[in-house]
Order: C-alpha cells, then structure tokens, then sequence
C-alpha cells in the first residue's frame, strides 16, 4: 500500500510502499478517509514523545477516520506501531475506535479528535465548568483553541473571551467569543484581559503557557480552575505563589495520554453529537497522500488552518 514513511528520527514522511496491516483477532482494518495533522505528528516523528516511540521504519500519522469494509467509520487515534494514519490501509484495534456518524464530515470529525477533545475535556471533566461561568482560552486562534472557544459555549459558559494574536481575533470571534484580547502587545494584556472580563475568570484553558500565563492568573477569580493544556508560547514560566495561594487557584494538567479512555470516548461522542447539528466550525485545508512530504513542511511552518490529508 502507499504510505507516509519514516525511515529515520526526524525525517520529513515520504510517500512509498510499505507492507498492508493484516487483521487478526480484535484488529480489523479499515481504508483511510480522512486524517488530521497536528504539532503532535511532529513531535512523534522526532521521537520526543515517551508514550510513542519512533520504531522507523514506520508509517507517520497519529489520528485519522477510517471505513472498515462493513461502511461504518471509525475514528483512530494511535494505531499499532510501525502503522500510522498517513496510509491506504490503517490497523484499527476493535476497543479503540469511537464511531463517527455518517452525517459528520469525515475531515471535521477527524479534526475533532486530537483538537476537540482536548477542549472539551479540560472543560467538562477537568474544570468541571458550571452554567454561566466565565471562561478564558487562551491561544484561541488556533484550532484546538477554536473549538474549545466553541465548546465553552455549547457546555453552558455565560461568557467566553479568546485571547490570541491580531491576525486570528476576527476568526475567534466569528466562532464563537463574546470577547477577544489581542495578545500582541505583551504592556496591554493585563488591561485587555481586564476589559473584557470585569468580573474575573472562573476557568482558564492555557494553550500557550510562557509569558500569557501570569497575565491571565492576575484576572481569575477566588477559586478560578486553570487547565494547562499546552506550551506554544514556551515550556516555563514566570508565575508567583502569591497568584496561586491567595486566588486559591487549581492548577490542572490535561493530556491526551493521562485522559482515561472512557473519557475520551464519552467527550468524541458528544463532539459527533454537537457537529451532527452543525454546532462545530473549522476551516480545513484538504491534501492529498500523494504530496504528503509538502504538507509535512507546511505543518512544521505553521499552518493556518487545520491540516487535513484525504487518500
């Protein structure tokens, strides 16, 4: 079958034969429809990750929504190594896939893996967000930010505020934000984040990190729950103890591993619920698995909408 293949630490995928996964017992095998891209992918082809170790050679691709030959779709999120999801034909353990309704866009629902849980977790099962609570993303302008502006929403915040970069504030708020606080001027963050909630933040979802974090922690409330989700903005920061003790501030962190997998199936099953209504908006680039090797390098650059590869 053809296939995104890695051949060495660090390499850039490239398309070429690789042996089909036979299914066996509790492992089926269905055909690609759609695969989503992430900075995850990366970290995993340059072997950074503990919970996924490099075996090249091997096929690139973490998520993706696959037809098995029953018609039905499933999506998959790390299939057996030495397969990924950048290939013809993906090995889907019978216990690991959630069902994807046949009315969902396979691209969306492929996207809502990796991205939409993320959100919805952090907010549902971590923060445990309550009906009219005020709630803070930031890094709102990428995807996993948008959808979880979007998911904010649809659990019942009363007010949601995206905080980003300038040239992402139009796209936060058409999906979504009562607010957006533009993150690029580092002097007026305070005093954005400030306007746009007066009365402070309940729940924080932090995609950034870095330097936005102790901005964002001198706006939440008493009591305020913040869910560390990611570090775009850089691996550490500059917090005070004062900021944690006297606000009494949880500090959670979410990962895709840590998440128990009855979780993450129970939140990808209400993502397909919410999408089926077309409560879910995402702008997809849509590639081919031919021209994978330039789309790997557009993904390192930094895309600027959701990265999607079709067979």
């Amino acid at each position: 079958m053809r296939a995104a293949v890695i051949r060495r630490s660090g390499d850039t995928p490239v398309l070429d034969e690789f042996a089909d996964p036979q299914p066996g017992q509790g492992l089926s095998v269905g055909s690609l429809v759609a695969a989503a891209l992430n900075p995850l992918d990366v970290l995993i082809v340059n072997d950074q990750l503990p919970f996924r170790r490099l075996q090249p050679p091997c096929i690139a691709g973490y998520e993706a929504v696959v037809q098995l030959g029953d018609g039905t779709r499933w999506y998959l999120a790390g299939p057996p190594v030495p397969y990924g999801t950048l290939a013809e034909l993906v090995p889907v353990p019978d216990s690991a896939g959630f069902p994807v309704p046949a009315g969902v866009d396979p691209g969306l629902a492929a996207a809502l893996g990796v991205g939409g849980i993320v959100g919805w977790v952090s907010l549902d099962y971590r923060a445990h967000l309550q009906t009219g609570e005020t709630v803070l993303v930031l890094g709102a302008g990428g995807s996993a930010g948008q959808l979880a502006v979007q998911s904010a929403r649809l659990l019942g915040a009363g007010l949601v505020v995206g905080a980003a970069r300038g040239k992402d504030l139009e796209q936060v708020a058409d999906r979504g934000a009562d607010a957006v606080v533009d993150l690029a001027d580092e002097a007026a963050i305070d005093a954005g984040l400030g306007a746009a909630a007066p009365g402070g933040y309940d729940v924080i979802v932090d995609f950034l990190w870095g330097a936005a974090a102790p901005h964002a922690m001198n706006h939440a409330n008493v009591g305020a729950r913040y869910i560390q989700v990611g570090n775009a903005a850089g691996p550490t920061s500059t917090i005070t103890a004062s900021a944690i003790r006297n606000k009494l501030l949880t500090i959670v962190g979410q990962g895709t591993v840590g998440t128990p997998a009855e979780i993450r199936r129970s939140a990808y099953a209400q993502l397909m619920r919410h999408a089926t209504d077309g409560k879910f908006t995402l702008d997809v680039e849509e590639t081919r698995l031919d021209d994978i090797s330039q789309t790997w390098e557009h993904l390192k650059a930094g895309a600027p909408r959701k990265l999607v590869v079709i067979p």
